[in-house]
C-alpha cells in the first residue's frame, strides 16, 4: 500500500482519503483503523463531574473495579458506561486486548514484557506503571501479539 502524507496549511479542518481499488486485508486494516479514530469514548472524571470524549487511542488501559468501568490515560483516568466486552467489541482490532478477567490493555502503550513465575507476564506500559496478564488470558494475549505482527511485516 502506497501511503503520501502532505501538509497543507489553512485547512478548515482535517481529513483522510483512502482510495482502493479491492478491498484485502491490509486495507481493511486500515479501513478500520481510520474508522475507529472518530470513534470516542465518553469519559467522566468523577473529582470534578467533568465530561470528555477521549480518542481510544490516549487510553493506555481499561478497568472493571466494583461493577465500573475506569479508563486510564497517561496521566488522568475517567470513568465510562461501557463495559469491557462493550469496549472490546467495537476497538479490538485497534490494539486493545484482555489480559485479565477485568483488565483490558492497550498493546501500543507496552513498553516491554518481563516473563514471571506460574507462567504469568508483567506488561510495563510507557508509563512505568505494571500490569499483570493472567495465565488464563496468556496464550490469547501472545496469539494477539502474533496477529498484529503478521499485519506489519
Amino acid at each position: 500500500m502506497k501511503v503520501n502524507i502532505y501538509k497543507k496549511v489553512g485547512l478548515n479542518e482535517n481529513y483522510i482519503s483512502l482510495y482502493y481499488d479491492k478491498t484485502d486485508e491490509e486495507t481493511e486494516i486500515a479501513k478500520n483503523f481510520l474508522l475507529s479514530c472518530q470513534k470516542k469514548i465518553l469519559g467522566q472524571d468523577q473529582n470534578s463531574e467533568k465530561e470528555r470524549f477521549i480518542l481510544p487511542g490516549e487510553i493506555l488501559y481499561l478497568e472493571t473495579v466494583d461493577r465500573k468501568c475506569f479508563l486510564y490515560l497517561k496521566d488522568t483516568e475517567w470513568q465510562t458506561d461501557t463495559t469491557l466486552q462493550g469496549f472490546l467489541d467495537r476497538f479490538e482490532n485497534q490494539g486493545f486486548v484482555r489480559i485479565s478477567k477485568s483488565m483490558v490493555v492497550n498493546i501500543f502503550h507496552i513498553r516491554e514484557l518481563k516473563a514471571e513465575a506460574n507462567m504469568r507476564v508483567n506488561v510495563i506500559l510507557k508509563n512505568g506503571e505494571v500490569l499483570t496478564v493472567n495465565r488464563s488470558y496468556r496464550n490469547a494475549f501472545y496469539t494477539y501479539l502474533k496477529h498484529l505482527k503478521k499485519k506489519e511485516d
